[in-house]
């Protein structure tokens, strides 16, 4: 039995495919499954993926039409999974060697544990832009990872490791519900059902942002934030310092796409309604100030600023 299935939803990847599969061929730790879901590509990667299935490298699975944010494809190979533990990855990102080994180092030494993750950096183009998050190798509580989140994203999806039972018992990746941040909503949601999760501050793992459409496209942001609906669901089951952080954690999100939609000149009145005020960081009152400011000011305002 493999120690680990890497799950991977593919929709017209072909630019990037070979890169992202040769990280997985080049990993040090070698006792995983590759679980490789074509959501309806039509740009020559299912052609790419049979090449790679026939050699014996992955599993390849087919989808008619493809979801918002490869949501539906990586549960659907959450499915076929023959391991206990799911590693997913993006065919545009790139992976270091000992990705893989990490997590299973890991695992190793705290086998109570359900949810691992590694850093992951950011890259515009070819510039490796700089973490903001720094947090301690090893387990964190739920009260200290909710904390960390209300500071940064430290979790991303090529960084997590989560098992099978877990994932399944939470429902998996939301489905029909969001165009995006939806993988967001979900890592929390893991922080609030667990009351330990490990994390490892090796970066191993490159989110290489000028590949993301999901991200690019401003049409993906209408409605509120994703996380705003995790308010509801454990409104009972945190005690009250988790449920603060919690608040901050989706006070920080709400608060940057706020910001996307009000540069594009969408309302954010439904965004600053649903912050939870008492749980503000000091300098997300000061994003605040900047959104309550009329529109034509706005862009006026931000212009300046970037100007120098």
């Amino acid at each position: 039995m493999y120690k680990f299935s890497v799950i991977m939803p593919v929709h017209n990847k072909a630019a990037t495919l070979l890169d992202s599969l040769a990280c997985l061929y080049n990993q040090t730790f070698k006792n995983f499954e590759i679980i490789v879901i074509d959501d309806a590509s039509t740009d020559g990667s299912l052609q790419i993926l049979l090449q790679e299935e026939r050699k014996g490298k992955l599993r390849l699975y087919h989808r008619d039409k493809p979801g918002p944010g490869g949501y539906a494809a990586r549960n659907y190979g959450a499915q076929q999974a023959t391991s206990e533990w799911l590693v997913f990855f993006d065919a545009d990102d790139l992976l270091v060697y000992d990705h893989l080994s990490r997590f299973a180092n890991a695992i190793s030494e705290h086998p109570s544990i359900n949810f691992f993750v590694n850093a992951f950096r950011k890259m515009e183009g070819n510039i490796v832009l700089p973490r903001s998050e720094f947090l301690k190798n090893g387990v964190l509580s739920r009260q200290e990872a909710l904390a960390a989140f209300a500071r940064s994203d430290f979790i991303h999806m090529n960084g997590a490791c989560i098992h099978r039972n877990t994932f399944k018992a939470l429902g998996g990746f939301p489905v029909d519900r969001y165009l995006r941040a939806g993988d967001v909503y979900f890592w929390l949601k893991v922080i609030c059902s667990l009351k330990m999760v490990h994390y490892d501050p090796t970066v191993t793992s490159m989110w290489l942002l000028h590949n993301s459409g999901v991200v690019s496209n401003k049409n993906n942001i209408i409605q509120t934030h994703p996380c705003l609906d995790l308010k509801r669901e454990f409104d009972v089951g945190l005690n009250w310092f988790e449920k603060h952080y919690l608040n901050a954690a989706i006070n920080r999100k709400i608060l940057s796409w706020a910001v996307e939609k009000k540069i594009v000149g969408r309302s954010v009145e439904k965004d600053i309604r649903s912050l939870t005020l008492f749980s503000m960081r000091p300098r997300q009152w000061m994003t605040l100030i900047t959104l309550i400011i009329p529109q034509p000011y706005y862009g006026r305002l931000r212009d300046r600023v970037l100007s120098g």
